[in-house]
């Protein structure tokens, strides 16, 4: 029964990545990409550090390494702020449907990179499964032509870019975990991921200082919908979604978590067509159900 809740918990967060993938889609062609990342990054602080009280009743972590801050706090800046800024902005170009499943790239991504960083096996499954996901997502992509872009008019040019801007999220995702793998070692999930978000909200600190970006994250703030928006996404992101992960991971196998949790590029095929009104093909739904599947065979010995 544990292992059900634990595949069950996976679910919920594959659920809650693909609301907040919505939600911050919505939010981000409102309010700015920089104000919906630094108002996320500030909300997903104090939804994590309640969610540290609960599991060790701790809000802020302690006794962590050097090292560990270091590299977590690395992680952070990869993967929130860089990756994140590619990620948001290719919400605008392509919508988060495209986005969402370009971000699949980044587990075979982390398979080679780790191959050779850290000598891990990757095997035949392996193999068959980064070819396979890279052959969904292409499928896809190319499929999705105007009719998958926030903007047709564009005539396709801002297409191309968000496509880009997608992959790059994935290599910065795909950094993230990486310096994550050497930083989480030996603390808490929790505690790695409060890290993360520190490092991340003080450099969105940083940056909106720097580039003057103050108005448009106060302006964010005092627009109800913007405000409502980012923080409903942050609740399904940084809270309900990471929660339910770190649950996931301690009551079933890694490899079947890494696995449902990946499945957000279907699951937000169909509200993407209900509640968003895109036209998708079934070219594209085909290249989403081969990628995702594909990442399933990155887990198998």
């Amino acid at each position: 029964m544990i292992v059900k809740m634990g595949e069950a918990a996976a679910l919920i967060t594959a659920v809650s990545w693909t609301a907040a993938a919505m939600i911050f889609e919505s939010a981000s062609s409102r309010a700015g990409v920089t104000a919906v990342n630094t108002l996320k990054v500030l909300f997903g602080t104090v939804y994590l550090s309640i969610l540290a009280y609960f599991f060790s009743d701790q809000i802020i972590p302690s006794g962590i390494p050097l090292k560990s801050w270091i590299f977590m706090s690395a992680s952070g800046v990869v993967g929130f702020i860089i990756g994140d800024f590619f990620l948001f902005n290719s919400y605008l170009m392509v919508g988060s449907r495209i986005a969402m499943l370009l971000m699949a790239a980044s587990v075979p991504m982390t398979a080679v990179a780790s191959y050779f960083i850290f000598g891990e096996t990757i095997g035949y499954w392996g193999v068959l499964g980064i070819t396979g996901t890279v052959l969904g997502i292409g499928i896809t992509v190319v499929s999705g032509n105007r009719n998958s872009a926030v903007n047709p008019e564009s005539g396709g040019s801002d297409y191309i870019k968000g496509v880009v801007f997608g992959i790059l999220s994935a290599v910065a995702m795909a950094g993230g975990t990486l310096l994550t793998k050497v930083g989480a070692a030996d603390i808490s999930a929790i505690a790695a991921t409060q890290i993360r978000i520190f490092a991340a909200f003080a450099g969105f600190v940083l940056i909106v200082v720097f580039f003057r970006k103050t108005g448009e994250v106060m302006d964010a703030l005092k627009d109800f919908q913007s405000f409502s928006l980012i923080a409903a996404g942050s609740v399904f992101g940084p809270f309900i979604g990471v929660g339910a992960l770190l649950y996931a991971l301690q009551h079933a196998e890694a490899g079947i978590v890494a696995t449902i949790s990946s499945l957000t590029p279907v699951l937000i095929i169909a509200p993407s067509i209900i509640l968003l009104k895109k036209r998708i093909s079934y070219a594209e739904i085909a290249g989403a159900f081969i990628a995702v599947g594909s990442v399933s065979l990155l887990f198998m010995h």
